[in-house]
Formats: structure tokens, sequence, C-alpha cells
């Protein structure tokens, strides 16, 4: 009976050890599947954000593709068409858009304004099950603190840079000089310019107002360059004798600029300079509708323009020396600044403004006086008061989005990721 018992119990033993084994083989063979499981999503998801890496480096790739195709080509550019893809580690891209902004928000640090003329890009790349998509604004900038500066310009070139983005467009470049002292010497004589590089164009003098003997010392010179393609180029300028000088710019662009005519008054005390302590002075121009040469031979150097450019020379004892404000005509129309240059080792500063009123508005030819010569006011910092010259330029056709400093880059804003 007692042997009966122990081979029961002897078999239960054996029951509850193999239902143990039995579970525990249960238990780790589950273990294993749920770490195979979480290894393979691990695997997955590693290899879900390397795609995923490389497919926004990629995007990065084409953002870049595209600031060097507008950087060598400009505004024009501004298309996906224009856009190249590419691949990178695997990743394929492409750009999906790319449009003209006119009134792109950015830092006051680009124009002095808070938008710019601009392209706004988006270019997405994908590897595998992962997609990246990045979007970028690009801004067309121009410093307004900008230019060249020297002493020369008989023995040596005064060269000017230009990249023009659009055809048939207009440049113009306001050239400062005067004697290293205020007293004695010939006069200097402006001559023309010339144009180098292989676009073409042509190049002329809008005004010259020599460097006299004694004061007024300061002399001015407008030159108007126009563009028939695009691309760079130099617009170099001669003086008659070695000169202190400073030159400023501007580029004016849209559909077939046309340069029309200018305006400078060598024999006007009012426009030539000023004595006196007053900040505001004065000057006059005649009727630009009916007075004066245009650049065609007519007669009325600013009928029909839709844009009144001035070109501002003066002597310069501090930095502070500029102008603070323009404006002309009837109704004081204000003039913005494009570029100006200022430099005390060379005592001289230019600057160039303008003022764009379309033909619909009534155009330059409303801000005319009728019958009687037509005032402009300019209002200056810094001590400077008694030596300056002045002259207008006039065109047409300009694309109110498009003028420009002469030095002028493109600086990406908002490069960031869409979710």
């Amino acid at each position: 009976m007692k042997h009966s018992r122990r081979i029961l119990l002897s078999r239960q033993r054996g029951a509850f050890a193999i239902a143990a084994v039995l579970m525990l083989v249960i238990v780790v063979a589950g273990a294993l599947r749920f770490m195979l499981a979480v290894a393979e999503a691990n695997s997955s998801a590693t290899l879900a954000h390397l795609q995923s890496s490389k497919a926004l480096q990629a995007a990065d790739s084409g953002i870049e593709a595209m600031l060097a195709k507008l950087r060598k080509g400009g505004p024009l550019e501004c298309g996906a068409g224009n856009v190249p893809g590419g691949t990178l580690d695997g990743a394929s891209y492409a750009a999906l858009a790319a449009s003209t902004i006119t009134n792109m928000p950015v830092s006051t640090a680009c124009n002095g304004l808070q938008v710019a003329y601009g392209c706004r890009g988006q270019v997405q790349a994908s590897v595998g099950a992962s997609t990246r998509t990045v979007n970028i604004d690009i801004a067309y900038c121009s410093p307004t603190n900008s230019g060249v500066r020297g002493f020369g310009g008989y023995t040596t070139d005064i060269r000017q840079v230009i990249y023009p983005y659009q055809p048939n467009s207009v440049v113009f470049s306001n050239l400062a000089f005067r004697r290293k002292l205020d007293w004695g010497g010939p006069n200097t004589s402006a001559t023309t310019c010339t144009q180098t590089g292989i676009y073409s164009g042509s190049c002329s003098q809008g005004w010259s107002i020599e460097s006299s003997s004694g004061l007024n010392s300061v002399g001015g010179r407008g030159v108007i360059a126009t563009t028939t393609t695009v691309g760079n180029y130099a617009v170099v300028q001669k003086l008659a004798a070695d000169r202190n000088y400073v030159a400023t710019g501007a580029i004016f662009e849209g559909n077939g600029v046309t340069y029309l005519g200018a305006y400078a008054d060598e024999n006007s005390a009012s426009n030539k300079g000023t004595t006196g302590t007053s900040n505001i002075v004065m000057g006059q121009v005649q009727d630009g509708r009916t007075l004066g040469t245009a650049a065609n031979g007519t007669a009325g150097w600013c009928k029909g323009a839709d844009t009144l450019v001035f070109g501002f020379s003066a002597k310069s004892e501090m930095a502070n020396d500029t102008l603070t404000s323009v404006s002309f005509g009837v109704g004081n129309a204000p003039l913005r600044l494009l570029e100006r240059f200022s430099s005390t080792i060379n005592d001289m500063y230019s600057e160039v403004w303008y003022v764009h009123k379309p033909l619909a508005q009534g155009g330059i030819d409303s801000l005319f006086a009728t019958g009687v010569p037509t005032n402009f006011h300019i209002t200056k910092s810094g001590t400077t008061t008694d030596q300056w010259a002045a002259g207008f330029a006039c065109l047409k056709n300009v694309d109110p989005a498009t003028p420009r400093g002469l030095t002028a880059f493109m600086q990406p804003y908002n490069w960031w990721e869409p979710f």
C-alpha cells in the first residue's frame, strides 16, 4: 500500500515537473517572440530614422542648388522648372514650387525697409518610405551704405561692377569728386565713361558739374548705362585729373526700361550749393515736361517718366554728413534712399534717391509746377552746408519692386520645414 502511494506521488511530481517545463518553454518562447518583435520594430524605426535623415539632407541640398541657381541668374530664375533636381546618398530631391514675392517680410537690415523683392521656394526629397519637404524665402537685398572711393580717376579707373537681373535695364552712377584742398588748382572736367564686359549696352553722361578753382570745390557726375542682356559687367569712369572721389549707384529694371533725359544746372547757386547754417536747402529745375533736352534730342527732359532719380554729391567732414530726406515738386513728394557712401578719408559723400509714380497716377509729369521752376528740398545731418552738387535723371517702364543699389546680394530668410 505504501509502495503504491510512493509511486503515485512520484508520478504527480513528474507531471508537475513536465507542466513547469512546458510553462517555462511557453514563457521563454513568448519572451523570445517579444524580443524579436521589439528588435524588428527597432530595426524598422532605425531604418525609418535613417531614411528620414537622408531625405532631409537631400531636401536641404536641393535648397542649396536653388540658391546657387538664383545667385547666378537672379530673380528671373525663380521658377521650379529652373531648379535642377538631383540625388544625395540614395535620396532624390526636386523643386516643387518657386515663385516671386514682391513684398517679402524681412528684417530692416535688408533694404532699410521691412519688405523686399524675393523668391519663395519649396524642395521635396524622398528615400524609401520617408519624404521631407523644406521651404525657403530668399530676399534680394541692397545695403544703403556702400560704394567705391579713393584718390585717382586720371591714372586709375573708377570701376563699378553691375549685376542686372533683367534685360533692357538702366544703371545710374553718381560720382562725387573734388580737389584735395579747397583752394587753388585748375578745373576738373568729368569725361564720359566706358562700359566693359561681354554684355551689350551703352553708356552716356547725364550731367557733369565740374570742380572749380576755389569754392565751390565739389563736382558731381551722373552717368546712365543701359543694358540689353543679363549678366555682370562694369562701368568704368575717368576724370581729367586725379581727385578724391566717392561713387554710388542704382539699377532700375522692368519691361524695357527707357532713359528719357537728365537735368543739372551748374550755373545755379541753388542747385550747386548753398551757404549758411540751415539744414534745409532748396534747388530748382526746369519744367521737365516742356523744357530741357531729352536723351533723344527733343524738348522735355522728363516728359512721360514714371521714375525720377536724384544723384547728390557733397563734401564730408564727419561720418554723419548725409542727407536725411529729399522731396520734389508739387506736394513735396518724398524720395527714397537707394544707396549712399560716405568717406571722411576722401572728404566726400555720394547718394542716390528716387521716387516712382505710375503713369496711371499722372507719372512724374504731375510733380512739375506749371509756368514756373519746380522746387526740390533736401534736409541734411552733420556739419556740411555749403559744398554740394546734384542732378536728376528720368526713366520710364520701371518695375517699382526692382530698384536697388549696385551693391546688391541675396539673403536667405526663414529656412524651414513645414509640419
